[in-house]
């Protein structure tokens, strides 16, 4: 999970704190050292100053003495300072490598998690060719294919027929009332309620494809144009 960049995480925090801790004991450590400079500079005149007073006094040795340990103190404090001032340096040096780490681990996993996704998405859209494959060749499947009938086209259709028959076998055959419907091979002749029927058996008959698959099919017999209404079109 990603901070916002006003936002600081504890161990960021702490680290940000710890580092700010170093480099103000760094600075600190600099200023005492250039100190002690100052100071033994200082210290050499006055050094300088006494020999020239001792060499007339009996406290010559004294003042020698005085000055041998305090620069022997002033070098083991020069020596411990330095070797910490090292340590510090060092120290610094090391989490400055973690925390590249740390970001090339975490740049390394974002990529890793966006090539995870793309592989995804590719799998989806395999998947949707491949059942696109399939509704398609369900499609050609049930196509209606219509074979060529002269003698049909030639002969004299039902209507003509039911107007030519004699009135007893025309009152025989007549129903007793008047229906206005489709008969059941008028209804199975129409390939829209094949393919229909098909892409219900296989699951598919509520998919966005099944209703463009449904839309492309023509009717049996295109409806007359005098009915056709222009009201949804813009």
């Amino acid at each position: 999970m990603t901070s916002s960049p006003t936002t600081v995480t504890k161990p960021a925090f702490a680290l940000l704190q710890q580092w700010r801790a170093q480099q103000e004991e760094v600075a600190r450590l600099e200023a005492a050292m250039a100190s002690r400079r100052q100071e033994e500079e200082d210290d050499r005149l006055r050094r300088e100053q006494e020999r020239d007073r001792a060499r007339r006094t009996l406290q010559k040795e004294k003042v020698k003495q005085f000055y041998s340990e305090k620069q022997r103190r002033r070098e083991e404090q020069e020596k411990k300072d330095q070797q910490r001032l090292e340590e510090l340096r060092a120290l610094m040096v090391e989490q400055a490598r973690r925390d590249k780490e740390r970001v090339q681990f975490r740049e390394a996993l974002l990529l890793e998690h966006k090539k995870e996704r793309e592989a995804e998405a590719l799998l989806r859209l395999e998947e949707e060719a491949e059942k696109r494959g399939h509704l398609e060749a369900l499609r050609n499947k049930v196509a209606v294919i219509a074979e060529a009938d002269p003698e049909r086209m030639m002969g004299n259709t039902k209507a003509w027929q039911s107007r030519h028959q004699t009135g007893d076998e025309f009152v025989l055959q007549k129903p007793l009332y008047q229906l206005y419907s489709f008969t059941d091979r008028q209804i199975v002749s129409d390939p829209r309620v094949r393919i229909e029927q098909a892409l219900r058996e296989a699951g598919f008959h509520n998919s966005l494809y099944a209703r463009e698959v449904l839309s492309a099919v023509p009717p049996p017999r295109l409806p007359r144009r005098d009915t056709e209404s222009s009201i949804f079109k813009s």
